[in-house]
């Protein structure tokens, strides 16, 4: 089959421009996964090091793109997806415009300036005078991907979720305060790479299968604030997978932006909406303790009663019967208070453990309601009633313990 010519001339485009840019002191990876509007990535090298700073490539090669000219350059003209995906995207896009005769790149970066609609799309000028050449180097760096301090964010959370035919990490980040997109795929990718080289296991066994190697598939999830990392809010997350994994073993992907390295960042479109849902419905923590304090105290009476009972029943004092009629007023404050603190808005941040372990409680003394409810003596039988209430109850003790503990701390 003959080539077509657009292609050779595509090629022949992306040739020059890695020579270009590389000639400048970038690495030049031509995105070889469809990347809806970004053909390539560079990333500035010093002293023979990536930096992590990238810029997204917009490649268009051939006379056809030089046909339309003006004062101060070319014309080139997109639809309004495209630019909506280039100005929201975490890189800086960068538009290329190659002279494959001339081998000349002409540029011009995608923003709110450049970006003029014409009511139907919208048209860029790209200067004669801004050339991938030594003159464009400071320039071009200007615009590059931010790095980010590792004191701006905090790994709240390393996992190793490796098994026998690869070995991964999962990495739970909380960010140190407000930051861009471009910021936030800047700490994706440091992350990342970093977490390639981890040597952290879970076992011994996972340590002797895979020991000093590096990993094959990274995830990330980002979170903006610990409030968010607590309510399980993130505002990203992202995957980064070993090419020389076989498919069989690589993990489910997603879609995403590749913000360089071959990391795909999913940004959560629930974020803003989850985040003040969340905000709007938590209460102060003099409003959350006027709620629950005075619950805990009647759970507590109503967990001493019932247990004084149920043993007598476990010992053979009284029939069931009995014991029924002696704990239905318990029975049923209970039942009231568990939907009671379900129906709660959340609890503050510095009540959150306490809460934890006050639905636990509540939840271990509701289910001695429910098999002893009408339908739990139809589902269960005597015994298991009783079995599984006692089980119940010694929960229910345990987690008391542990509440009381956190409600010391919030305290």
């Amino acid at each position: 089959m003959k080539a077509q010519d657009s292609d050779r001339t595509e090629r022949i485009g992306v040739g020059i421009a890695l020579a270009a840019f590389e000639s400048l002191g970038f690495a030049f990876r031509e995105q070889s996964e469809s990347d809806y509007g970004i053909d390539a990535h560079a990333e500035r090298i010093e002293a023979e090091r990536p930096t992590g700073q990238l810029l997204g490539l917009q490649l268009k090669s051939g006379p056809s793109y030089l046909s339309e000219v003006c004062d101060d350059g070319y014309v080139f003209r997109t639809d309004k997806e495209h630019v909506e995906y280039w100005q929201n995207h975490a890189l800086p896009v960068v538009i290329c415009l190659c002279d494959i005769d001339t081998k000349t790149i002409y540029w011009q970066v995608v923003n709110a300036e450049t970006a003029v609609s014409t009511g139907k799309g919208f048209k860029f000028t790209v200067p004669t005078a801004q050339t991938v050449a030594t003159s464009s180097t400071n320039a071009l760096n200007s615009f590059l991907t931010p790095v980010v301090a590792t004191d701006r964010y905090t790994i709240f959370k390393t996992d190793d979720t490796s098994h026998g035919a690869a070995k991964r990490y999962s990495f739970e980040v909380v960010l140190n305060g407000s930051m861009s997109k471009a910021e936030v795929a800047a700490i994706v990718r440091q992350v990342t790479n970093e977490g390639q080289k981890r040597r952290y296991h879970r076992n011994h066994m996972v340590e002797g299968q895979w020991g000093d190697s590096d990993a094959h598939v990274v995830w990330t999830f980002i979170y903006p604030s610990a409030e968010d990392h607590n309510r399980r809010n993130h505002v990203c997350r992202s995957i980064w997978t070993h090419d020389g994994l076989e498919p069989e073993f690589r993990p489910m992907g997603f879609d995403g932006e590749n913000v360089g390295d071959n990391i795909i960042v999913d940004w959560s479109d629930n974020y803003n909406f989850l985040a003040e849902h969340v905000s709007t419905n938590t209460l102060t923590k003099e409003d959350y303790f006027s709620e629950v304090l005075p619950r805990i105290e009647e759970l507590k009476t109503a967990l001493t009663a019932i247990e004084t009972h149920l043993l007598a029943l476990a010992n053979g004092e009284c029939a069931e019967s009995a014991f029924l009629a002696a704990t239905d007023a318990e029975r049923a404050i209970i039942n009231e208070i568990y939907f009671e603190i379900t129906a709660l808005p959340f609890a503050p941040f510095e009540c959150r453990d306490m809460d934890t372990k006050l639905e636990s409680f509540v939840a271990f003394l509701h289910n001695i309601w429910l098999f002893f409810s009408d339908d739990g003596r139809t589902k269960w039988d005597q015994q298991s009633r009783l079995e599984q209430s006692l089980q119940q109850r010694s929960y229910a003790r345990e987690t008391l313990q542990h509440l009381e503990y956190e409600l010391s701390k919030a305290r």
